[in-house]
This record gives C-alpha cells, sequence and structure tokens, in this order.
C-alpha cells in the first residue's frame, strides 16, 4: 500500500503514464537507432523527462527527500536486475589472468576513488568525516544501469543465433577488453561499495574507534562478502544445471523460460540478504555462475534477453523521472562549491584513479585511458545514498544528494556523447595492437 500512497505526488496520472510509455519505447528503440551517432538513450530520456516537467504535473520536487523509504525501493530493484542482466551476458570464463583487469578496477581503482572524492567533499564542502566518507562510498561505483551502451553486446556471440540460424559474427566485441571490464567492474563494486557505505554509518552513529573497525571488517568485509560469495556461486551452480536441462520448443516456452532470469536475481537477493550477506554480489556472482555453466548453450541468450527488457523498462522510466525532477528545478539553489565538487569527481576523481589503478597493466594505453575515463555514475549511488540515510541521519546529507544528482547529469550527458566516439574509435584501431589475451 505504500508504493500506492505514494504515488500520490504524480499530479497527473494520463500525463504521466502517457510520458512513462514513451520512456519504455525510447528504451527499447533507441539503443539500436542511435549506436551510430555520438547520442545515448539516457540522453534521450532525459530530455523527454525535462519537457516533461514543463507540463502541468503538479509533482513536488522535494519527494527526493521527503520519500526515501520508496526511492531506496526502486533503486534497490532496478540496481539488482542491472546485476543479473550484466552477468548474464559476459562470455568471459573467470581466471586470474583474464579478470586481472577488473579486479584491478575493484580493488585499487575503487579505493582510491573513495579516498579521493572522501577528501574533495572534506575539503571543497567542509563536510563532516563519515558525510566525506559517505559521499566517496556511494558514488565509488560505477552503474550497471546507465552504462549498457558502453557494455559488452550479450551472450553466445560467435554461435549460431537462434531465430535466424545465422553465425553472429561481430568481431571480438565480446571480447574487448573495455566493455568486458567496465561491464564486470560495474558488477562487482556494486556490492563492494557497502562495506564503506557501513562504515560511514558507524561512524556517524558513534564515533570512530579500534574496536568499531575491527567489527566493522569481521561482519561487513570478511562475513558479509563471504556469504554472497558462497549463495552467488552454488545458486548459479544449481540454476544452471536444472534451467538448461528443460527443453522448449514453441516460441511461447522460450519467451516463458526467460522469467527464471527473474526468479533467480529475487531468489539469489533475498535468501542472501536474509542471511545478512550482500545481496548484490550474490546476483551478480549467481548471474556469472550461471552464465558459466554450459557457456555454449543457446538458452542463454532467452534468459538474458528477457532480463535485459526489464532493466531497459526500468531504466527508461527511472531516467525519465530523473528529467522531470531535473527539470522543475531540483539544482536551481545549487552552490559553487558543490559544482566544482562535481567536476572534480568526475573529470580528475575517476579518471586519475583509474589510470593509477591499471600503471603496469598490458593493455594497450588507450584502452586504459578509455576504461579510466568512462566511468559511469547513476541509480547505483541514489541507492546507497538513501539506504544509508534510511539507517543513519548523516550532517549535509541534502549536499551530499545535490552532488549524486549533478554527477549523473553529468554522466549521462558527457559520457553519453564522448562514449559512443571513444568506443568507435577503440573498435577502429581493434587488431591493431597486442595485449588481450
Amino acid at each position: 500500500m505504500e508504493f500506492f500512497e505514494s504515488l500520490e505526488f504524480f499530479g497527473s496520472y494520463k500525463i504521466i503514464l502517457l510520458f512513462l510509455g514513451l520512456a519504455i519505447l525510447g528504451a527499447t528503440y533507441l539503443p539500436r537507432l542511435l549506436a551510430a551517432y555520438p547520442v545515448s538513450m539516457p540522453m534521450v530520456i532525459l530530455i523527454l523527462g525535462i519537457f516533461a516537467s514543463w507540463l502541468p504535473l503538479n509533482i513536488d520536487p522535494d519527494f527526493i527527500f521527503s520519500k526515501p523509504r520508496l526511492l531506496e525501493r526502486v533503486t534497490e530493484i532496478a540496481v539488482i536486475i542491472a546485476l543479473m542482466e550484466a552477468g548474464l551476458k559476459i562470455d568471459r570464463l573467470f581466471d586470474w589472468k583474464s579478470w586481472r583487469i577488473p579486479l584491478r578496477l575493484i580493488s585499487i581503482t575503487m579505493l582510491l576513488t573513495i579516498v579521493l572524492i572522501g577528501l574533495t567533499g572534506w575539503w571543497l564542502l567542509g563536510l563532516l568525516p563519515a558525510t566525506a566518507l559517505l559521499l566517496g562510498a556511494v558514488v565509488a561505483p560505477t552503474d550497471p544501469v546507465l552504462a549498457s551502451a558502453i557494455q559488452v553486446a550479450g551472450p553466445n556471440k560467435g554461435a549460431k543465433d537462434e531465430e535466424s540460424g545465422k553465425e553472429e559474427n561481430e568481431p571480438n566485441r565480446d571480447e574487448d577488453e573495455v566493455r568486458f571490464s567496465l561491464t564486470s567492474e560495474a558488477g562487482l563494486n556494486d556490492g563492494l561499495a557497502f562495506p564503506f557505505t557501513y562504515l560511514a554509518i558507524f561512524i556517524a552513529g558513534s564515533g570512530f574507534s579500534q574496536e568499531l573497525v575491527w567489527s566493522w571488517f569481521a561482519t561487513h568485509v570478511i562475513y558479509k562478502i563471504g556469504i554472497a560469495l558462497v549463495i552467488g556461486y552454488f545458486g548459479g551452480r544449481l540454476a544452471g544445471k536444472y534451467l538448461l536441462s528443460l527443453s522448449v520448443y514453441s516460441d511461447h516456452s522460450k519467451a516463458i523460460s526467460g522469467l527464471a532470469s527473474l526468479a533467480l536475481t529475487f531468489i539469489l537477493y533475498g535468501v542472501t540478504e536474509l542471511l545478512a550477506g550482500y545481496g548484490f554480489i550474490a546476483v551478480f556472482v549467481g548471474a556469472l555462475s550461471w552464465r558459466m555453466y554450459d557457456p555454449s548453450h543457446l538458452q542463454h541468450s532467452q534468459f538474458h534477453g528477457f532480463i535485459d527488457k526489464i532493466q531497459r523498462i526500468l531504466t527508461g522510466c527511472l531516467i525519465l523521472i530523473f528529467g522531470i525532477i531535473i527539470g522543475m528545478g531540483f539544482l536551481a539553489n545549487v552552490t559553487k562549491e558543490e559544482i566544482i565538487t562535481s567536476f572534480i569527481i568526475v573529470f580528475l576523481v575517476r579518471p586519475l584513479s583509474g589510470i593509477l589503478g591499471l600503471l603496469g597493466s598490458d593493455i594497450p594505453k588507450k584502452d586504459r585511458w578509455a576504461i579510466s575515463f568512462l566511468g559511469l555514475r547513476g541509480i547505483g549511488s541514489l541507492y546507497y545514498f538513501y539506504y544509508a540515510i534510511n539507517i543513519q541521519d548523516f550532517e549535509g546529507q541534502n549536499s551530499v544528494l545535490t552532488i549524486l544528482m549533478l554527477i549523473i547529469l553529468f554522466s549521462i550527458i558527457i559520457h553519453g556523447i564522448l562514449g559512443p566516439l571513444i568506443m568507435k574509435y577503440i573498435d577502429s584501431t581493434k587488431g591493431q595492437e597486442s595485449g588481450y589475451q
């Protein structure tokens, strides 16, 4: 009932339905139509949302402050579905060598990002240490929701397409180090930012102490990550063993079978959270484990295709709402310091952290720069923020939310324009340099 009661902030229900329909239509068809242009689907839907804000919707933009529980749940569902979608489309089997770049990104780069963002917030905005750490923790993870245009395309590239019977020979797209690294990073660090969010919550609530750090490390790093990895791995293997053995013959049965990916998303997340683990990690690891079970099985395309459709629907709707909020003047009172902080995070902190994290790696320099720059921020950051403030009040938390909104806006526009151009350049030079395998 809370969800339906919360819809009262939508003044004109029918206009909202109209624009939601347009957003879903755009999320469905625009990625393919815009593939050759330096324009992304999120950019177009953002503009649609801004246009919708000029209509008499009677929406109170302050609901972004007054409905934290609702917004936490909505963004939570969007992220876990995006994590399942990201995991199911990765074709690369796990080993330390082939996953060396994303492992660097989730360890060195993410930790550097948290530290540098926290220091920036403390220095420029005068945030308290706990609030500065919260800013670093919620902004650090790259976003699997908005980044699909610069990620790997999907499972079974190089295998026969089930419907056309033709070989899919998109040259090395799924083995491209940039796309693979951005996809796997977005999947992994969306869960690994949780311990630092919890650390910020604990420091804000009870202050910093050695006992707090040891308790935090044992519970929120060792146990929660460990239980998530175990449930994700074995849950994915179990799903692969039984779901891939079921025969599907008709188009209807193939479509229905795709529901299994949505079901597994909620099952893995629910079980892991009930056991006090990190559900985000379990969902992504479960998707990888499921994907790696008989990886050449063409049914993987059905499972990925269904969850991809759900993810597109949620993405379109959330970006539309984001555009409406921006168009209604949410950022009208933004301060100069908040704008500068946001620019530093997008254009300096992430690229610098990425380059430092990839120092000494054997991939081409242009790929390092591309991976370092294309660190999109988005819905996942909003989820972490709402999760934290629903547990603990932070002094200056409204400023953190303003910065998050600015960063998402910058990321949609700047990465939306430059991302396709960068990937086009990477594709054009593919094969000219070695170092991928």
